[in-house]
């Protein structure tokens, strides 16, 4: 185990522990009186279907799959292997089709969009190197590319949403959606959970303007998405070693309620993330822990991994200056993939670097420029224009500051 591996799981521990303290400290106190209910089943000797049946028993009233039509959405952000920690497990996904198809589905389908950043062409890549393909094939189910199929437009629907943008028609289509996230870090939003999944029916080219309109910016406009789809059931996928100790899924049907409990679950306070709070706001759940239940396996030996990309930074790049609180997805993921790269590699960042819609990019004088937004405006540093640029271009990028700054840029 390297030091930095190291450094992160007993970092990752402490704050797992915190978050079951805190959750246990105000769960005492209402115990029967949650207004919301989460289910949390591990998996054990007998597999992930075994967990998901337990962790899904108490919504089966809820969620009646008879005769209905069933879409299952996962997070297929990249074309990367569920092992990674950035995408959903294929066999989860197989494990809830055979759940759905007992209990009486009608019609199931895997459906997503994946992320900005990710060329066109990678599109399909998303289902078939994920192997999600081959889940659907397997199970005779169809797979779905939102970005090949129909969108529907909306104007003016809410001041925390684009004036114009479109949502894919399979957000309104099917009797259910079951969203499946994978708990994720998140540098603009802390954490990427159920909520924020549903970013995937947004139109590929419009994804980048969700984190420039309104007063609250993503934070608002993640919310206000959640208003206009309302997916029947979450399932949280923590089925991977490397993000929990004890790997478990954890499911209900309350999104604010899942993506509280799994914050807490990481560590972080709830009252700390904007979506959970302006989504409770709005009235799309419960994000008191005090008034969750929780139904399945006890929290005994749940210990999940997570490092905040701010503290990455600055534990990794303690000199770097990173100026991106106004970027999109479509940069931060390929910066992050190349400094993980630079970390590996041993070498070192002591320089301003800056992605997205950056108000003061002119006084950078010598900074590193990262995407169009960012060199709109920029100063004379080295610099990519492009939207969005690619993990590869990103690193190269990185990589000439290096070389012409003694291996530190």
């Amino acid at each position: 185990m390297t030091n930095r591996h190291a450094h992160c799981l007993m970092r990752s521990k402490r704050r797992a522990a915190r978050g079951l303290a805190l959750w246990n400290s105000t769960h005492r106190m209402n115990r029967n009186h949650g207004m919301s209910l989460v289910s949390l089943a591990k998996i054990k000797s007998a597999g992930i279907s075994a967990a998901l049946e337990r962790a899904l028993a108490p919504f089966c009233d809820a969620v009646s799959c008879r005769g209905r039509r069933v879409l299952i959405k996962p997070n297929l952000v990249e074309p990367l292997p569920c092992t990674t920690g950035q995408t959903t497990s294929p066999a989860l996904v197989e494990a809830l089709i055979v759940w759905c198809r007992a209990h009486g589905a009608a019609e199931i389908a895997i459906g997503e969009g994946p992320s900005y950043f990710q060329p066109r062409s990678d599109l399909r890549a998303c289902f078939e190197s994920t192997g999600m393909a081959d889940v659907a094939r397997r199970q005779n189910v169809r797979w779905i590319l939102f970005d090949n199929e129909r969108f529907r437009a909306f104007k003016n629907h809410s001041p925390a949403l684009p004036p114009v943008f479109h949502l894919s028609e399979h957000a309104f289509g099917w009797d259910h959606i079951i969203n499946v996230p994978v708990p994720k870090a998140h540098y603009l939003t802390t954490v990427s959970i159920a909520m924020k999944n549903l970013k995937g029916f947004i139109m590929r080219e419009e994804k980048p303007s969700f984190h420039y309109c309104g007063n609250d910016g993503i934070h608002g406009s993640v919310t206000a998405l959640c208003t206009i789809i309302r997916p029947s059931l979450n399932v949280v996928d923590c089925t991977v070693p490397l993000l929990c100790d004890q790997p478990f899924v954890l499911a209900g049907t309350d999104i604010v309620a899942v993506d509280a409990f799994t914050t807490a679950l990481m560590g972080i306070s709830p009252d700390s993330i904007q979506t959970i709070v302006l989504g409770h706001a709005a009235g799309l759940g419960e994000c008191d822990l005090a008034r969750i239940d929780t139904a399945g396996d006890d929290l005994a030996g749940i210990s999940m991994r997570s490092e905040n990309p701010h503290a990455y930074v600055k534990r990794a790049f303690p000199a770097l200056r990173l100026h991106a609180a106004h970027a999109c997805s479509g940069c931060l993921i390929p910066l992050f993939a190349a400094l993980r790269r630079l970390e590996d590699l041993g070498q070192h960042c002591s320089r301003d670097v800056v992605c997205g819609r950056e108000p003061a990019a002119e006084r950078f004088r010598d900074a590193v420029f990262i995407g169009t937004c960012a060199c709109a405006h920029a100063g004379c540093g080295p610099r990519i224009e492009r939207c969005p640029p690619s993990k590869e271009s990103v690193f190269e990028l990185l990589q000439e500051a290096l070389a012409g700054r003694n291996r530190e840029c």
